[in-house]
This record gives C-alpha cells, structure tokens and sequence, in this order.
C-alpha cells in the first residue's frame, strides 16, 4: 500500500529511487498482478500464483503518473491505483492536505483556536508541527464529515488563510486522460469514493452517494467492466457490513482496507493491506509475509470485523 512519490527522498513519499529498487526486486522474486487478477483467483476458484503480489496506490496523485508510474511501465509491472473521482475531477483537494498547507501558510506563531471541543494553544503549530498536524488530523477523522470541514473553514478564517479552490500543484490529482493511459498500460483503476469522507462518520444516504457516485464516474469516464474500491482511511472504525454490502451492490468486485491483520484476504469487500514506504524494513516485513505470520501467530484481528 502507497500514497505519495517525489523524485528525491521526501517526508511521506517514497522516492523514486527507492520505488525503483522496490518494484524491480517485487519483480524478481514475487508474481505482481493487479487487485482484479487476484481476486478472481481466490474468489472465483482460479488457480492463485505462486509468490503472487498485488501493489496498491491511494488517492489518485499526479505524483503516481509522474513518479511512479513510468518506473511500472519500465519494468512491465501492473498495480491498483484507487482513484478519489471528485479529486480527479477537479472539483476538491483532499482535505488533510488543506491542514497541510494552512500549516505552511503560517507566517508567525500560529493563534490559538477553539473549535467544539477542540482547541490549540497559541503558537502550538511552531513547536510541535508534527504532533500538532497529527492531532487534527485525528480530530477530524472522529467527527461527522459536515464538522470536518467546517472546522477547516474555521481554521482558515481563525489564521487568517484563503484556502485556494483547486489544489495547488503540490496537492494535484492526475487528469482523466492520465488515468485512460495508464489503465491502457496495465494499471488496474479501482475507485476511493467521490470526495474521501471517513464512511464511519456520514449517513447511510452519504455513503450510498460517495460509493454509487463514484462508480458511475469510473464506468463513465474509464469503461473497464469490474472494478476494485478502496476505503478513505480505511481502519477499522471507516467501513462495517453494511457499507461492504453497499460497495457490492454499487458493483465493485471487492474492496480493500488499510491495516493488516490475520484475516487478511479472507474477506472479499475488507482485504486487508500491508503498508509500504521509504524504509526496507517495513517493506520486507510486508512483502515476505513476516507481518502477516506475526498477525497470526498473535491472533490479531480487528474485532467488529469478524464476520
């Protein structure tokens, strides 16, 4: 599972050097094949590859397009990039980046600001950016989607901050055509939902909306008969039976999470995933299955999700 890719080595991306070293050694030992490829086997009673991989992406960057996939295509691999259909759309940019670029908007020492229950101290930004991005972050993941961004439009006026329309290009969404050409080439285009709300904090009506809207978008824009869906977040409190049953009715063939645990690909609309990233620990823990063996061996599995 990945997000974000730069040329160089940079906080929360995974360079392209380093991608580079990843993609050819998952090509040199492992079988990679798109979502769709792997859940017909293990689902439709298909013989499952031996060593077989799937790479995931999130979101939709243009730094996939830019970054990632070129090295993908070098090397002849397919991977699964779920696509937020809003932010392809250009009508948003997703909102933990807004709390991102506030934070660096900041001239001084930030204001102190309350919000509900939420408040930050003056000047808590410049001591603590980390830790204080971190506490939003989570702040806004726990509350209605509605709530979320009001308090961003809060933050905003509180500091004293426009926040742009579009994304800056820091922040950019690959294009539609972007998206056409790499699923010509191999990479599986699955869907994250139209604006990535957290679906454990909106309505039934909300959730139905973000998952139906985004497939019609995907099968008007990008005409590929089945296809993947991917959780915003993705933890164990984002999805439940319910919303699992609404992304099958919607038409998507299976859905993955964002954590793993033993379950691991039990469950056709909660696959579980491995994290990647920058570091070679992590990514050999995941890739060799030491993870997914430690999982087990705990008896680790998210509670409510025990189906």
């Amino acid at each position: 599972m990945y997000h974000r890719f730069s040329q160089s080595p940079k906080p929360g991306c995974v360079s392209q050097q380093r991608f580079r070293e990843q993609v050819a050694y998952i090509k040199k030992f492992y079988q990679p094949m798109t979502l769709q490829a792997l859940v017909e086997c293990l689902f439709e009673k298909r013989q499952v590859p031996r060593n077989a991989i799937v790479i995931t992406v999130d979101d939709g960057y243009r730094d996939f397009y830019n970054v990632a996939w070129p090295i993908l295509k070098e090397l002849d691999v397919p991977a699964t990039l779920f696509a937020t259909t809003g932010f392809i759309d250009g009508a948003l940019w997703l909102w933990p980046d807004k709390i991102t670029w506030l934070m660096a908007q900041l001239s001084g020492p930030n204001p102190g600001f309350r919000f509900g229950d939420f408040s930050m101290d003056a000047g808590e930004v410049n001591k603590h950016p980390r830790k204080a991005w971190q506490r939003i972050i989570n702040h806004l993941l726990s509350v209605p989607d509605p709530e979320k961004h009001e308090f961003i439009d809060a933050l905003a006026t509180a500091w004293g901050i426009q926040i742009p329309v579009t994304a800056p290009d820091e922040y950019a969404a690959c294009s539609w055509s972007e998206l056409a050409d790499m699923q010509n080439h191999g990479i599986e285009i699955g869907g994250h939902t139209v604006t990535h709300p957290t679906l454990g904090q909106v309505s039934r009506d909300q959730a139905l909306a973000e998952i139906q809207g985004c497939m019609s978008m995907l099968a008007e824009r990008l005409p590929q008969g089945p296809s993947s869906f991917c959780y915003p977040n993705g933890m164990p409190s984002d999805f439940s039976a319910e919303l699992m049953a609404l992304v099958e009715e919607a038409g998507f063939h299976c859905a993955v999470a964002a954590f793993a645990d033993k379950a691991a690909m039990n469950y056709r609309y909660a696959l579980r995933r491995h994290s990647g990233g920058e570091g070679w620990f992590q990514f050999y823990k995941a890739v060799s299955g030491v993870e997914y063996l430690g999982n087990l061996l705990r008896g680790r599995q998210a509670e409510h999700l025990k189906l």
